[in-house]
């Protein structure tokens, strides 16, 4: 009812002004009329299979021919709709901004969303749900974010785009990720859609937000994963990283992170597969280890799940609590034994191996330990990792390269520092054990159970038994694994496989949110965000020209990123 009296006054007030200067409804623009018109009638939108259908074209035409066919009706809409109109115009920016400073704690999220249909959620894709949106809209999400999220705006009077960082978020360890990504993207749209980005072009913009996790705030929603923990109407945020599994945040979207992106930069600018993407050579040590190109096979492979990754100095906050000093040896290993749920998911490998490591040497038996899952480096003068040396428990072992790495039977994507990522495992001859966390990747939606991976569970509960199940029960099947996930690594380094990839992960998102954003009609950009309680905290951090690759410049100097800075040795980390 309330789209209906809109778009009465909106078509009224429109019949009045052209019609002592056209005739011709259709060729006029409604929404150049009234600043009312562009900023209350939004299209709304309801996707089926896929389809769009807009009630505001179709409430127009309905409207039009009412007042076409009788002039006396006009006036009297006309009459009706001008105390709504005039209420409109004098207070829609504080109306709006009422409901807009609102934070996620005040807004009821689960009365918004209790229509939802949970299971259509969760099998969605947030690109098919993009929904129209302004400037306005993405002030929206501001409150939602702790770190890592910007505003970034293209100004067609100075034809650059501008990156906008929020004062009162703060400024994490991997921030550094979202302005490497924004210098990246700013390039690629520039290139992917050169008549969008020119000096007469309106104004567009958009949330980008980065980082291994989404830098939200960590709600009482957030971590018992009870989604969706934002409105579905939220506008789209393109996030570089890792998003949740779960639809916490609907609207968000996973891109790839910085290290992928600059292989869609590179196809954007030349047209080719990075380097980074094709198999391992001379002059590429980089490249995908694949069993063919360094001559490894599946049956001279070595049977041991594998595992190398920094520790991010985690242990001195977590397992230095669980042993008391002097405690070494067995004892230790049974304190940790018995504490094992208490351990991230690294150290319970680093458990794991242990145990199998006692359990070799006991049965002199002449079998391998089945887990091989340590670090590869340790926390400098760390007291901690002398008292597990003298307990003898395996924390750390040497590094390994991929290509040191690919000799095993059994890959294991538990993530930490300078580890294989999970694409880089799949690639590789032996099979890959996929670790089930609160995150994914962009190209996890082409990764299946059982035809890729073997799916393995958060806590590593069943990592013996799918060790067992593809070493002695079905290593025919965990063979077969190997070479599909193989498969699917090594299209991602051929034009034909990579350009599949580019539609669905790069051009199809930017141009669904770039068709969906809708410029302002009555005010400078500049002025909603300045006027606006979220906006006033944004200040440009960065401007990019993107004529080139990261034809970019910083803004504001270090001093604004240490008054935002905290010193996350002194915090405890958020749990997803």
């Amino acid at each position: 009812m309330t789209f209906t009296l809109q778009a009465l006054v909106c078509i009224a007030t429109h019949k009045l002004f052209v019609s002592s200067t056209s005739t011709n409804f259709a060729s006029t623009s409604l929404q150049a009329t009234t600043p009312v018109c562009s900023y209350k009638m939004k299209m709304v939108t309801v996707h089926n299979n896929n389809h769009a259908v807009s009630f505001r074209t179709k409430s127009i035409e309905l409207f039009d021919r009412l007042l076409r066919r009788d002039g006396g009706l006009l006036i009297l809409l006309t009459l009706l709709a001008m105390p709504l109109l005039f209420s409109q115009l004098f207070l829609s920016d504080n109306g709006s901004n009422r409901a807009l400073t609102e934070s996620p704690a005040m807004m009821n999220v689960a009365e918004v969303n209790s229509h939802i249909n949970m299971t259509a959620l969760l099998e969605s894709n947030p690109v098919d749900n993009i929904r129209p949106y302004d400037l306005d809209d993405l002030l929206r999400v501001i409150p939602y974010y702790d770190h890592a999220m910007a505003l970034l705006i293209y100004d067609p009077i100075d034809d650059r785009f501008f990156a906008y960082y929020s004062t009162n978020h703060r400024w994490k360890r991997g921030c550094e990720e979202l302005t490497v990504s924004i210098k990246m993207i700013v390039y690629i749209l520039r290139r992917l859609f050169p008549q969008r980005f020119t000096p007469t072009s309106p104004e567009f913009a958009m949330v980008i937000s980065a980082g291994d996790v989404p830098g939200v705030r960590v709600t009482s929603c957030v971590k018992k994963k009870d989604y969706p923990c934002s409105p579905l109407d939220l506008p789209p945020i393109l996030h570089f990283g890792h998003v949740f599994q779960l639809p916490l945040f609907p609207s968000m979207i996973a891109m790839p992170s910085s290290k992928h992106l600059k292989c869609f930069n590179y196809w954007t600018r030349f047209g080719s597969v990075c380097e980074e993407f094709q198999p391992i050579r001379p002059g590429n040590p980089h490249g995908f280890v694949f069993g063919a190109n360094v001559d490894l096979a599946w049956e001279y492979l070595v049977p041991q799940v594998i595992w190398r990754g920094e520790d991010h100095q985690v242990f001195q906050s977590i397992v230095s609590k669980l042993i008391p000093r002097g405690v070494t040896g067995s004892d230790a290993m049974d304190v940790l034994r018995d504490h094992i749920d208490e351990l991230i998911p690294q150290y319970k490998g680093v458990v794991y191996t242990a145990n199998a490591e006692r359990e070799a040497r006991e049965t002199q038996s002449g079998k391998l330990p089945w887990a091989n899952i340590k670090f590869s480096n340790h926390a400098k003068d760390s007291q901690m990792y002398l008292q597990f040396r003298q307990a003898g428990i395996p924390v750390t072992r040497e590094y390994m390269d991929n290509k040191d790495l690919a000799k095993f039977r059994y890959q294991i994507d538990l993530g930490g520092g300078n580890s294989a990522g999970t694409l880089e495992k799949l690639a590789m001859p032996g099979a890959l054990f996929h670790h089930a966390t609160a995150t994914k990747e962009y190209y996890f939606n082409r990764m299946k159970p059982y035809e890729h991976y073997i799916p393995i569970a958060p806590d590593l509960s069943d990592l013996w038994k799918k060790y067992i199940w593809a070493e002695s029960e079905s290593p025919g099947t965990a063979k077969k694994i190997s070479e599909e996930g193989t498969k699917l690594a090594a299209s991602f380094g051929t034009p034909e496989g990579f350009e599949s990839i580019f539609e669905e992960y790069m051009r199809t998102p930017l141009l669904r949110v770039m068709e969906a954003y809708e410029p302002s009609m009555y005010k400078p950009w500049r002025t909603i965000v300045s006027d606006h309680v979220e906006g006033s905290s944004m200040k440009p951090i960065v401007r990019c020209t993107a004529s080139g690759p990261y034809d970019c410049q910083n803004i504001v100097g270090k001093k604004f990123f240490q008054e935002l800075r905290v010193d996350e040795d002194l915090i405890e980390e958020d749990q997803y």
